[in-house]
């Protein structure tokens, strides 16, 4: 169902425009918690935690899409999209999928691809308050029963069921797939709509049904049947080729680069951690 934290619960942040975002997260890592109050921020000389605010810092926003810039050093997130916009968008109500060795394949690739040009091309009015609360009820709702039968979700005021409005969502985006299939015979993405298209129609397609039933015919728990397939995939990439020693030694030697330029940093640092952090909160 994805991370979830009840005190984010009653967090608003609106996406209507990045002044608002911007204006909605600074409120958060500025707007004081009683639980994280209670807990202190630094005790007997220790941090327990940065702050005791709604978040400590922007990045603890579990939003399912985020905008982002890649931040200067020491430098806000909120700050760095002032400073120069978005630089990209961060899909983040996504899962690595178990059946895949690296976590994805390129059909689902490609349908994302789809999805996320379709989402740039398609109007999108303003969220009002409202509406927020039904897209989040949606969610939560789908996480929760996704695969029941004719289960109804709330869409402007009025019901509607799951397996039709996802068929007018990917029927819409059909156009996209074709731009991106023009020239190519095999149509991929097209194909990649349809193979997601299909899991509407037959829920036992979905990933969360193949691996239930999984369980069920192998009567193994949940941590068996993962920590199965964790070894098959780890046995698929030690098969695949003979170890390319050239790659690893630029991986050993990036290894240490990395920690000789962490030192350097370190031992740079004119400041202690207390001064650091109060101008990192003030910027």
């Amino acid at each position: 169902m994805g991370y979830r934290n009840r005190n984010q619960a009653g967090l608003k942040v609106s996406v209507n425009s990045l002044d608002e975002y911007v204006r909605d997260l600074t409120r958060a890592i500025s707007t004081p918690h009683p639980d994280y109050q209670q807990l202190g921020v630094k005790v007997n000389g220790d941090y327990r935690q940065l702050n005791a605010n709604v978040l400590q810092i922007e990045n603890e926003y579990y939003s399912f899409i985020r905008p982002k810039r890649v931040a200067r050093t020491g430098e806000r997130p909120t700050v760095a999209l002032q400073r120069a916009g978005v630089e990209y968008v961060e899909v983040r109500a996504l899962d690595v999928s178990a059946y895949d060795p690296v976590g994805v394949n390129q059909n689902k690739l490609r349908f994302l691809e789809v999805f996320m040009a379709f989402c740039v091309l398609r109007d999108s009015p303003f969220i009002d308050a409202a509406e927020q609360d039904a897209l989040d009820a949606n969610h939560l709702t789908v996480a929760h029963r996704g695969r029941e039968p004719g289960l109804l979700l709330g869409r402007a005021g009025r019901k509607v069921a799951l397996r039709d409005w996802g068929h007018e969502i990917i029927d819409s985006m059909q156009g996209v797939a074709e731009i991106l299939d023009r020239g190519d015979d095999a149509r991929p993405y097209a194909t990649a709509l349809a193979i997601q298209k299909a899991k509407l129609d037959d829920v036992a397609l979905t990933p969360s049904a193949r691996l239930l039933a999984e369980m069920r015919s192998s009567g193994e728990s949940f941590f068996e049947v993962s920590l199965r397939m964790s070894r098959l995939h780890k046995d698929y990439f030690l098969a695949l080729y003979p170890p390319n020693t050239e790659r690893l030694a630029e991986f050993k030697a990036g290894a240490a680069e990395s920690l000789a330029a962490q030192q350097a940093i370190e031992a740079g640092d004119k400041i202690g951690f207390d001064e650091y952090l109060a101008a990192y909160f003030q910027d």
